[in-house]
């Protein structure tokens, strides 16, 4: 792969479910980083995009899905590697700065640890376009 990732890149998690957060304290939880059935994480690469490029995109893929897009949890590739994992480039037409989370152990246990380590140093950001916090 041509494209390289670099170590102190941010990545962003679309957080489309409510379980994926705790609204109490806007913490992420570790089913947000639990990859599909192919062993893949959808991710979106922060490179060269504007915080109103990252929304955008965040929104169409909240209305593919037809969920509701409650904020994001950014996390540094740094993080991702240390659990031994591996972040590619996979840009769509919509998504230039797609990627997937890829290498994830066939061990269900093992790819909830990871995803438990990971979702620890996720920051969360609400999307302020929905009201995700306590009254």
């Amino acid at each position: 792969m041509t494209d390289s990732i670099a170590h102190n890149e941010l990545l962003a998690r679309y957080v489309v479910s409510s379980k994926w957060f705790h609204k109490e304290d806007q913490t992420v939880k570790q089913d947000a980083f639990i990859p599909d059935s192919f062993l893949e994480l959808s991710v979106t690469r922060h490179l060269n995009f504007s915080e109103d490029d990252i929304w955008r995109v965040g929104k169409i893929i909240a209305r593919k899905i037809s969920r509701t897009l409650h904020g994001r949890a950014d996390v540094e590739t740094a993080h991702v590697i240390a659990q031994r994992l591996n972040v590619v480039p996979q840009p769509e037409s919509d998504n230039p700065n797609h990627a997937n989370i890829i290498n994830w152990p066939s061990d269900k246990d093992a790819r909830k640890m990871r995803a438990l380590e990971i979702a620890r140093v996720a920051r969360f950001i609400a999307n302020p376009e929905v009201e995700t916090q306590i009254p």
